[in-house]
């Protein structure tokens, strides 16, 4: 692997400038496997070593996760992509501003729905959708996509629904077993070969002291999170369990997800998603997204998504790439943004494939 002998540099030089202290990085090639490593620590405080099959919590990669589901649940018929919300989540046609929302507003953030809510600090009661019913749902920009959280707690509810059971069930049964994957799931219930993240949740609480949010029950700041969600929602208040964050997984298998794409949606010769949908999510929609997907300047081609505790997903369909890049940048003392490290890693992979 000599042609990527420059990844491991990228990955000592961030973490030599405290970027994070550990990572993984696994790139597919036309299906196959062309590189895969782990460098620096997943746990300083206890000094363990990333290793191949360290797990990471995953964040809004969580989002290709649900969107992938939901592209499925299209492929079968259950939905459309003019689908509104009134129609497959009754609870939301007791809400205007829900109640018209179609499928396709929410996986491109077109829906107006605003940015980000602390649902486990609500004072309107425990359930979601009467939260929901009290709260100023909408944005005040102009322009047409706002990245929400909010739209992916909506499609995750959507999927609970259809389904009548629980994400990780679903998760397990439509792509865990079909996929293979080894290590893809809500609430692991094991905490060695994970990758820690934050110290409590120094960066939500300051989110919640700013909007004038009160919440008591925060995590120990002296210790970093493990094994627990990292995003405050999805552990507060969702049980570890919801359509915008919650997943964990190991490299290999988030860029076999990947991998789904770049075959057209065809698994063991079955069309899991059609190829037409599978082209339609992989180009531009409503500005830069695609449906549940990604394009900026991140990705040099192609597609791609990130999470708030370091990961990515990118695929470029023109040369058959796939890419899991994970990071643990929460896990240092001052986290950065590190989308320099991944734009520079992404080029480089570019350069070694022609």
């Amino acid at each position: 692997m000599k042609e990527y002998e420059n990844i491991e540099h990228i990955f000592r030089k961030y973490m030599d400038d405290d970027y994070f202290s550990g990572g993984a990085c696994y790139i597919s090639v036309n299906g196959e496997k062309a590189f895969h490593e782990a460098f620096g620590l997943s746990n300083k405080v206890e000094g363990t070593r990333c290793n191949l099959d360290t797990v990471f919590d995953l964040a809004s990669v969580t989002k290709i996760v649900t969107s992938t589901i939901i592209l499925k649940m299209i492929h079968e018929n259950a939905l459309s992509l003019t689908t509104k919300l009134e129609k497959c989540l009754p609870e939301s046609a007791k809400i205007p501003v829900l109640a018209s929302i179609t499928i396709k507003q929410l996986l491109t953030h077109s829906s107006g729905l605003k940015a980000w809510y602390s649902f486990y600090a609500s004072e309107s009661g425990d359930d979601l959708f009467s939260i929901l019913n009290t709260i100023d749902l909408t944005h005040k920009e102009d322009r047409k996509v706002v990245y929400s959280d909010l739209n992916f707690i909506l499609l995750g509810e959507v999927i609970k629904h259809y389904y009548h059971t629980s994400l990780q069930h679903v998760v397990q049964k439509q792509l865990v077993e079909p996929l293979d994957l080894k290590t893809l799931k809500y609430n692991p219930s094991y905490k060695s070969n994970i990758a820690a993240t934050e110290f409590g949740n120094r960066i939500e609480q300051k989110m919640c002291i700013e909007r004038g949010f009160d919440f008591k029950n925060w995590r120990n700041q002296n210790v970093p999170v493990l094994g627990e969600v990292n995003d405050g929602n999805t552990y507060y208040y969702f049980g570890g369990e919801s359509g915008h964050a919650g997943l964990f997984s190991n490299v290999k298998d988030l860029a076999t997800l990947g991998e789904l794409y770049l075959r057209g949606g065809v698994n063991r010769g079955e069309n899991v998603i059609s190829n037409d949908l599978v082209q339609e999510s992989l180009s531009k929609q409503v500005e830069n997204r695609g449906l549940g997907w990604e394009s900026s300047d991140i990705y040099p081609e192609g597609f791609g998504h990130t999470g708030f505790t370091g990961t990515a997903l990118w695929i470029e369909p023109k040369r058959n790439i796939a890419v899991g890049l994970l990071t643990n940048r929460l896990h240092v003392s001052k986290p950065k943004n590190i989308n320099p490290f991944r734009k520079e890693i992404f080029l480089e992979i570019l350069k070694n494939i022609s």
